[in-house]
């Protein structure tokens, strides 16, 4: 009898044998599928005649055929759940409620009203449910050992000399004027070019009346006034307050780093667009992350309308084109007749500020915690963050086709919560509440682990969606290197999102070289901590392969440009195995260890010289990154401080995987059939590497490579807007590259074989099955386990 879903030791899909099993297979699929259908159309057709219109007025459309193209978007892939998610039966699309609650004096004119709670979203500065509640973020070179009022420390140039370094200091030290709503330091009021606050008359939320220059982390005093020197900074105080300084003179002869989003240029005085997610769907004004939606408009990104809000006014985009490409909100939309979608129908859920885009206005610097930003040109700019995908996977679920403003008809409820974001730079920054979240002061997991709680909580307390299934039908992103393991034991019945797969029992310890993200370290405060750590965190492994899922970092198509899935000419694999990365040999902790004694291994077996394997840092292992990894049959994935991008990228370029971490799943292992074109190799194996490799005969490598071909771009965000105008931009370089070489080669491009498999891939569809439509119909697949 055929199998519905693949058992982890069927690796592939069982082919269908014709007769009764065959029947008694379709008869239970069909039973299935009638129940799931059912179940939405029973809920939809209870709720029509609601406020925001008939809910349905046909029934849902029939299923679409098992095609060859189907099968081919689900090859290596394991169980049906591909197959499941191109074939299903859509549903007819309703239009989205709107609200038309108002709130407690309007928000205090400085926040957002929602229509459907009456509850308000503020902005940096302020807080409470009608955002009445001053919230300062004061500059500091000190934090509070206890207790939760915040109080305003002036700044003392003389505790520079008290400490070893300025690293001593949190990113806000300042010994100018601060902007108390972000902690952000700028010349002194009284230069001229400092910044003057906005006066004290001045209606809530007005800007300053002088914008003023900041003076970033590396542009402080490293002076006393009596000239002795202090580690407070790193700069002559000349260059900043002296004739022709920083401060003082219109060209001045010392430049200091622009720290703000959306100011730039001479003088970090050219105002361009800021980074907000969905550009605040044009309905509002991006206030450094934070979108200050129009009235009638709510939400996150003000995709939300009220029941009198004006649909037919044209958004920013119109008038500001450079912002157009990042604005798009199909779930926004009045829906035509005979309209379907798709599940899974995913509810993005509007919590107060301080747990997503408050954490991007107390950022330091417009790149970091953010996919994309603008630059003075408003030219749109990939970020390299490692934890892009806190906000990128957000952004391109607030613009799916799979995302609903309706909690009613959901199939999952998505918490936003950037708790990377938080960790750093956010934590590092000041000494705020939301810069610790309650926790240590010591260890910054702490404060990432009480920000999930506090999303926990809010949602019990407002909202009953979590007790409906106790929270089964939620989904948490968590992007720090170990961050599944610190998810406390409240929502763990939730789908955790990561891309730390540890697996194992219940009493892990941190493998962490970093002191600061030493999870297994129990701490215990009279305030903060009086119950201790560990019992919030206790009790689960890290990563449930069966309801959680390891999805691939957010990498930018630039960092994989040499990659033939890009259309790069194939080069020939001179390099047997490469793992260019961080050793750090004096640091035992980091990698378990294993990088380091794979750089001894090396070093000691003279591998470079013998075998062709390239190991060690930058310096060791100089080049184009792609290039290098485009050029190796092999490509290294050891821990890093838990995570590590090593397997995405080795998949991207063409280049086979070799595992080294043990009982650790990598980006959709349970999903993927990751034998058909990965090695795993058991940490205590290490040192045999060349043996084991060598012994792997070329057309086994040429197979594994051909494999890896039909499930690479599943490793890729590609379908991102912003990634795929470059990865178009890319393979039309590409292209013209091939062209030329092929042309001094004196080859036909169109019949000479490639130097190496893959095959590069000429007319790739950025816009395809990517990582994003493979999380989504994996979650459509766990939908009834979820009931």
């Amino acid at each position: 009898m055929v199998k519905l879903r693949a058992s982890r030791a069927q690796r592939r899909p069982a082919k269908l044998a014709f007769g009764g099993g065959l029947v008694s297979v379709l008869l239970l699929a069909l039973i299935v599928a009638l129940k799931y259908n059912h179940s939405h159309w029973t809920l939809a057709s209870s709720r029509a005649g609601s406020s925001h219109g008939k809910r349905l007025t046909s029934l849902p459309a029939p299923r679409p055929k098992l095609t060859a193209h189907i099968n081919r978007l689900c090859e290596g892939t394991l169980g049906s759940w591909c197959t499941d998610f191109h074939t299903q039966a859509l549903s007819p699309a309703a239009p989205a409620p709107r609200g038309n609650h108002t709130c407690s004096l309007d928000c205090n004119k400085v926040g957002v009203c929602s229509a459907l709670t009456g509850l308000c979203t503020c902005p940096a500065g302020w807080t409470s449910w009608n955002c009445l509640q001053p919230m300062p973020r004061y500059c500091t070179h000190q934090r509070r050992q206890f207790g939760f009022e915040v109080p305003r420390i002036p700044a003392r140039l003389e505790a520079g000399l008290e400490v070893e370094s300025f690293w001593h200091f949190p990113l806000s030290h300042c010994a100018g004027t601060c902007d108390d709503d972000i902690a952000a330091c700028y010349c002194p009021s009284h230069t001229p070019y400092g910044r003057v606050p906005a006066k004290q008359d001045a209606p809530l939320g007005s800007p300053p009346e002088r914008q003023g220059r900041p003076m970033g982390w590396y542009c402080q005093p490293g002076k006393l006034p009596n000239g002795t020197a202090t580690v407070w900074g790193e700069t002559d105080p000349d260059l900043l307050f002296g004739p022709g300084g920083w401060c003082m003179a219109e060209e001045p002869k010392h430049m200091c780093d622009c720290i703000v989003d959306g100011w730039g240029g001479q003088g970090c005085q050219q105002r361009f667009e800021m980074f907000c997610l969905n550009q605040c769907n044009g309905r509002g004004e991006c206030n450094q992350g934070y979108c200050k939606c129009d009235p009638g408009w709510h939400g996150i990104d003000c995709a939300h309308r009220s029941a009198t809000a004006d649909a037919s006014k044209p958004g920013r985009e119109e008038s500001r084109p450079w912002i157009k490409d990042h604005v798009r909100t199909p779930a926004a939309q009045d829906f035509p007749p005979g309209s379907y979608r798709k599940h899974p129908l995913i509810y993005v859920y509007e919590l107060p500020a301080e747990f997503a885009s408050l954490m991007i206005q107390y950022r330091y610097g417009g790149d970091v915690c953010v996919p994309r930003y603008f630059n003075v040109a408003n030219e749109t700019m990939l970020s390299a963050d490692p934890y892009a995908a806190e906000s990128g996977f957000l952004e391109m679920l607030l613009q799916s086709e799979h995302r609903t403003l309706d909690p009613e008809e959901a199939d999952y409820f998505f918490v936003p919560t950037f708790s990377s974001c938080l960790m750093m730079p956010v934590r590092h920054s000041a000494d705020s509440l939301r810069d610790t979240w309650y926790g240590s002061s010591s260890l910054r997991v702490h404060a990432a682990t009480h920000m999930w709680l506090e999303a926990y909580h809010w949602l019990k307390a407002h909202l009953p969606y979590w007790n409906r299934r106790g929270g089964r039908d939620h989904i948490w992103l968590v992007t720090h290197d170990e961050a599944s393991c610190y998810v406390p034991s409240a929502i763990r019945p939730s789908i955790i999102l990561s891309h730390w797969g540890r697996k194992g029992d219940a009493n892990h310890t941190s493998g962490s070289g970093y002191w600061e993200d030493v999870y297994s370290t129990e701490v215990k405060h009279p305030h903060w901590e009086p119950d201790g750590y560990l019992g919030l965190i206790a009790g689960h492994a890290c990563h449930d392969p069966v309801k959680d899922l390891i999805i691939p970092q957010f990498k930018t198509p630039r960092h994989f440009h040499a990659s033939p899935l890009l259309g790069a000419r194939p080069r020939n694999r001179t390099w047997l195995a490469l793992h260019r990365g961080r050793v750090q040999p004096d640091n035992p902790g980091y990698s378990r260890g294993l990088r380091q004694r794979l750089a001894t291994a090396s070093r000691e077996g003279d591998w470079l010289n013998k075998h062709r394997i390239a190991v060690g840092e930058r310096g060791a292992v100089p080049g184009d990154y792609s290039e290098l990894m485009a050029s190796s049959e092999f490509c290294l994935v050891l821990p890093g401080d838990g995570w590590v991008a090593r397997m995405d990228d080795a998949t991207l370029h063409g280049c086979i995987p070799v595992i080294i971490m043990d009982e650790v799943d990598v980006s959709f292992e349970s999903i993927v059939d990751l034998s058909c074109f990965t090695l795993r190799i058991p940490q205590a194996n290490l040192e045999k590497l060349p043996e084991v490799l060598l012994a792997v005969p070329e057309e086994r490598r040429q197979d594994m490579r051909r494999a890896l071909a039909y499930v690479w771009q599943k490793f890729t965000y590609s379908s991102y807007a912003p990634y795929a105008k470059v990865v178009r931009d890319i393979q039309q370089r590409n292209a013209q590259e091939a062209a030329q070489w092929h042309a001094a080669q004196g080859l036909n491009a169109s019949t000479a074989p490639p130097a190496s498999l893959p095959a590069p891939v000429t007319d790739l569809d950025p816009e395809a099955d990517d990582a994003f439509t493979t999380i989504m119909a994996w979650l459509h697949s766990r939908i009834p386990a979820t009931r």
